[in-house]
């Protein structure tokens, strides 16, 4: 397992998902991939589909979100249900994009996807991590509150990113319980990237934005697992796996 720490300015779970999943599927040969937690923004377009020849399917449990895309043949399918195998299964890739967090039944959602990979199969997943400030209190605050902040110190665009309930179940940096919890359903795990610092402040609160950039420089020199804002870990179904 490679463990590496890197700044957020490099994280790939926001904008270059989309490339970063298509370099990936690009040079392990993975034709057959499925997105989980899709909704309105599937990572891959249309056009990059066709153009590699690949079987792809996004999922996703929000009917109301699927009908946001403008994906073909996504599927409404709840990934924390017990023992289900996804929709279209097996598949070469199943990835996802700030979507772990939201897991109310993390065990289930591994499992679910463990054997819904073929052997070799990729599980890639990039997602917000405990402890950082934001999401502690994201996690913390009722819903009513920690809405009302984000809107503050960080508008978007609520339709086409939408915020959910967040459970941060096994949802940390690369400590070695969580590393225990990959390894107990079944995977084996190539890379575990964490990363420090994070952009909430940055419009509506400069002094602490400039203070939150110093301890981000801090934790880049003397990384502590327990304290990434974001993580993305790739994940192996070993070839000779039942």
């Amino acid at each position: 397992m490679e463990i590496r720490y890197r700044d957020v300015a490099e994280f790939e779970g926001w904008d270059s998902f989309p490339s970063f999943i298509e370099e990936l599927a690009g040079a392990h040969s993975l034709y057959r991939v499925c997105e989980v937690g899709a909704g309105a923004n599937p990572a891959l377009s249309p056009q990059f589909v066709q153009d590699h020849g690949l079987l792809y399917r996004a999922i996703d449990k929000s009917e109301t979100e699927i009908g946001k895309s403008e994906m073909n043949g996504m599927s409404v399918f709840d990934i924390c249900s017990a023992n289900s195998k996804l929709p279209g299964a097996p598949y070469d890739l199943i990835c996802s994009r700030m979507t772990a967090e939201h897991f109310e039944e993390p065990r289930h959602a591994y499992a679910n996807m463990f054997m819904s990979l073929a052997p070799g199969g990729l599980c890639v997943h990039s997602f917000a991590t405990l402890y950082s400030v934001p999401f502690l209190l994201n996690k913390l605050l009722p819903s009513v509150i920690s809405d009302t902040v984000l809107n503050t110190v960080s508008p978007r665009d609520r339709d086409a990113h939408d915020k959910f309930k967040a459970y941060y179940r096994y949802c940390r940096g690369p400590l070695k319980s969580q590393t225990a919890f990959f390894e107990t359903i079944g995977f084996e795990i190539l890379e575990y990237r964490g990363y420090f610092g994070h952009n909430y402040y940055h419009l509506k609160l400069p002094l602490l934005h400039l203070m939150e950039r110093k301890e981000t420089q801090i934790l880049l020199r003397t990384p502590a697992a327990c304290l990434t804002t974001y993580s993305t870990v790739v994940l192996q179904r070993p070839v000779l796996s039942t």
